[in-house]
């Protein structure tokens, strides 16, 4: 049996434990019902979500804010990633400011950006972009810092043209850099979206976790969670399938492989 098809056997496993526990112990009382609906009246709901046109209009909303953010994440993140590891001034210029934004967290201002754009798209696109620049801006940081002396000498000597540079020795450099941070920041930039949804009353999954909650709907409201947390799951899937014919030549996957 292979690593992956491993990982997918227990997991899958273990999954089905816990939807088959939820389920006795809901049906025995010991969960209450007014709070934990049976796992089968939940699944149900959520099969029925999945046939419905506003249940993908919620999921299109939720990306839509997240990929407008990530789009401004990686415009910033990478130039200023680029310049801070590899011009000292602006290194020691930004890190104060840095080390100052970096630990506030996105919901802290949602206040602020609902006073600025109320319940919209650019609320929620702005949180996302505040909450998920970090990782990608201090990944390429590290990359651009971990870029070999040598191998640029060796580019100035032989006269290598920009384009082969970029292609021979920045790319191969960063990239591994690149897309561990961009895979963090779209996980992070979900949660935000969602969460901004939820409190902000941006439209998306978060607002119909709101509305179902205030409604007592809650098989609605559980099968919005598991939804979110199945895109999450999706999303992580196809970045890592992406990830294979990029990095094909780098150790890590090359373990994967035989793993």
């Amino acid at each position: 049996m292979s690593g992956t098809t491993e990982k997918l056997v227990f997991g899958g496993g273990t999954v089905l434990g816990i939807i088959v526990v939820w389920e006795i112990l809901s049906r025995l009382g010991i969960l209450p019902s007014a709070s934990f609906p049976p796992a089968s009246e939940t699944l149900l709901r959520l099969l029925e979500l999945v046939f419905s046109v506003p249940f993908w209009a919620a999921v299109g909303h939720t990306l839509q804010g997240t990929a407008i953010g990530l789009l401004f994440v990686c415009l910033v993140a990478v130039p200023l990633g680029l310049l801070i590891g590899r011009v000292q001034w602006i290194d020691r210029s930004t890190l104060l400011i840095i080390e100052f934004l970096k630990p506030i967290p996105p919901v802290a201002l949602l206040p602020l950006a609902l006073l600025f754009y109320g319940p919209t798209l650019t609320m929620k696109s702005v949180l996302v972009f505040l909450g998920a620049l970090w990782p990608l801006l201090i990944q390429i940081t590290y990359a651009a810092r971990a870029l070999d002396p040598t191998q640029m000498d060796m580019a100035k000597s032989y006269r290598l043209s920009f384009a082969k540079r970029v292609r021979y020795i920045f790319l191969p450099s960063l990239m591994p850099f690149a897309l561990t941070g961009l895979r963090i920041s779209i996980s992070i930039g979900l949660v935000i979206a969602v969460v901004a949804e939820l409190i902000g009353g941006a439209q998306g999954m978060g607002q119909e976790i709101a509305v179902a909650q205030n409604t007592a709907a809650l098989p609605t409201m559980y099968s919005y969670i598991i939804a979110t947390g199945l895109l999450g799951l999706v999303i992580n899937g196809l970045f890592a399938l992406l990830s294979q014919p990029l990095l094909f030549w780098h150790a890590s996957q090359r373990k994967e492989g035989n793993s």
